[in-house]
């Protein structure tokens, strides 16, 4: 196909005193090897060195600062500019695959025209030099006849991972300023409950950065993000679920309920055990005693006959003693 007949790709990159990265990211995204993109830049109101090196770039990106507003509030705005069937958002401190671009437009160009989706891959952890580490999303497929919904919830994508297409963000009005916090996951459960499927293709996309400095929940600790952050999230996910279809089935009950489960088991390794009980009691409420335990068949029998604290050091020990 004539690199003019391709769809134009926007990727929109917000930044904010990003000054020893930021370069890197607009490096990845020039150096992309699919041939129709436009890289979007927006400084939310920078006081760093960033600014100059944005500048170095000159008329191969496009650029524009605004008061500092927050990330979110930046992908809006870049949102508004971007041309692009397709948009992909990029933070200031990570870096794109190099081929994530085509290869994800491949994906999505090669699903049935009629089928309103969102193709969306795997993000590779890495420390502040390029290192990889063990960090990862556990993200998978779409079941047979599973809701999009509940597939969501178990297997909802970092920011970077998705490749989007510009008229579904529009039609929810992209990101929630107001949140405080996992807004991209909200927006895909927004678009989910429009009638957005999430479509899993294994691949790399792009070199999630984990630094000192970096304003993300998911390198720090639970009690550094705060402890009861995650209930909160599964609390409002359960409300703009039931805001839309009247009510929780049992399948998304289970998905809510194995969601605390699993961050109440990190609390509690963590020390903080009557914040985990309390994970513990409304996963298991919200899953009204169903299927909310996540763990091995070990941890779970354990769970059975301890409870969730001696299931947890068991394992602790079990962990520590075998080879």
């Amino acid at each position: 196909m004539a690199t003019q007949n391709l769809p134009l790709v926007s990727i929109v990159i917000p930044s904010y005193n990003d000054e020893d990265f930021v370069g890197d990211a607009v490096e990845s995204a020039i150096r992309q090897t699919y041939p129709r993109v436009e890289v979007i830049l927006v400084d939310d109101g920078s006081t760093d060195g960033s600014r100059e090196v944005v500048r170095s770039f000159g008329n191969r990106i496009r650029q524009e600062r605004q008061e500092n507003r927050g990330a979110p509030a930046a992908r809006n705005r870049g949102l508004k500019l971007a041309e692009g069937t397709y948009v992909k958002f990029l933070d200031a401190d990570d870096i794109l695959v190099e081929d994530c671009i085509e290869r994800q437009v491949q994906h999505a160009e090669d699903l049935p025209h009629e089928r309103e989706a969102v193709v969306f891959g795997d993000a590779i952890w890495v420390d502040e030099k390029g290192n990889e580490l063990d960090g990862y999303d556990d993200l998978r497929g779409r079941k047979r006849d599973e809701d999009p919904v509940t597939h969501l919830l178990h297997s909802n994508p970092l920011t970077s991972c998705p490749l989007h297409r510009r008229e579904y963000l529009q039609e929810v009005g992209g990101f929630d300023t107001s949140l405080p916090r996992s807004q991209e996951h909200d927006l895909h459960l927004r678009l989910a409950l429009e009638g957005v499927e999430f479509v899993y293709r294994p691949m790399p996309t792009y070199y999630f950065r984990q630094h000192e400095g970096a304003d993300r929940i998911s390198g720090r600790s639970y009690a550094e993000q705060g402890l009861m952050t995650h209930y909160e999230l599964v609390e409002d996910h359960a409300k703009l679920i039931e805001k839309h279809r009247g009510s929780l089935s049992s399948e998304i009950r289970q998905a809510l309920g194995q969601s605390l489960w699993r961050h109440g088991r990190a609390i509690l390794r963590e020390g903080h055990r009557d914040v985990a009980r309390t994970y513990f009691d409304e996963a298991m409420r919200l899953a009204d005693g169903g299927a909310c335990v996540v763990g091995s068949t070990p941890y779970r029998m354990l769970r059975q006959i301890g409870g969730p604290v001696v299931a947890e050091r068991a394992m602790s020990v079990a962990k520590r003693v075998l080879p």
